[in-house]
């Protein structure tokens, strides 16, 4: 008899056991869903209030900086880096109310191939007026985690003003000087834009690269990027 009720009571003990080691598993899996989620929903808002990425009409030029709400930035040179980031972020910050937003000027580069420098959240705005694309107009559409950019462009790159000049940048930080050094010269509001001059390469998620000869080219690249998905 005392064996059966020791039996029983190991029995008991290792199923309580069993229980708290599930739901520590469980626990952690939740968490690390929790964070995935915030990092994809964060990026795709992101990618949304202009129509950007994947399915929308620009792309972002980074390095790209976003705010905190505790006052800080974080500059990034990727998506890669934008992804580690937040998620980084969102583990020393579980309970935090605000998503990062995106710190402005910024630029974005349209299917044309013309670069953009956005001063405001009411620019961005107006961009994605702009936009015909009808991916980000469906609340009930789900994005897959992950699947925001296509492609980037490849450096260095030759830029080319609405005046026929010529600048060709290294870097993407050049790029973005430049841009930004033309749009404070110029009157608002801004008709023409700098573009970049063909054939450019791009590079895909998983490193593949491919030229584009010409603006139509680019557009053709961004419309497989909308079929992908």
């Amino acid at each position: 008899m005392n064996y059966v009720l020791k039996f029983l009571n190991f029995a008991v003990l290792a199923f309580v056991m069993l229980g708290l080691v599930t739901s520590c598993a469980d626990s952690d899996d939740a968490q690390l869903l929790s964070t995935e989620e915030f990092v994809g929903a964060t990026i795709d808002g992101m990618e949304a209030q202009g129509k950007i990425g994947r399915g929308g009409c620009y792309e972002f030029v980074f390095p790209i900086s976003i705010n905190f709400e505790d006052g800080s930035t974080a500059e990034l040179a990727d998506y890669a880096s934008l992804r580690v980031v937040l998620k980084t972020w969102r583990e020393n910050n579980p309970d935090a109310e605000n998503k990062p937003t995106l710190s402005f000027p910024l630029e974005v580069m349209d299917e044309d191939g013309s670069l953009i420098s956005v001063a405001d959240k009411d620019e961005l705005k107006e961009l994605r007026k702009e936009c015909r694309r009808g991916h980000f107009d469906n609340p009930r559409r789900i994005r897959k985690f992950f699947r925001t950019a296509c492609f980037d462009v490849v450096y260095p790159v030759t830029l080319e003003f609405p005046n026929g000049s010529t600048l060709e940048a290294a870097t993407p930080g050049a790029l973005k000087t430049a841009i930004r050094a033309w749009r404070q010269s110029v009157e608002r509001p801004v008709e023409d834009h700098p573009s970049v001059v063909f054939p450019i390469t791009v590079e895909y998620e998983d490193g593949t690269q491919v030229e584009a000869a010409s603006k139509e080219a680019l557009k053709e690249l961004k419309d497989q990027c909308a079929d992908g998905e």
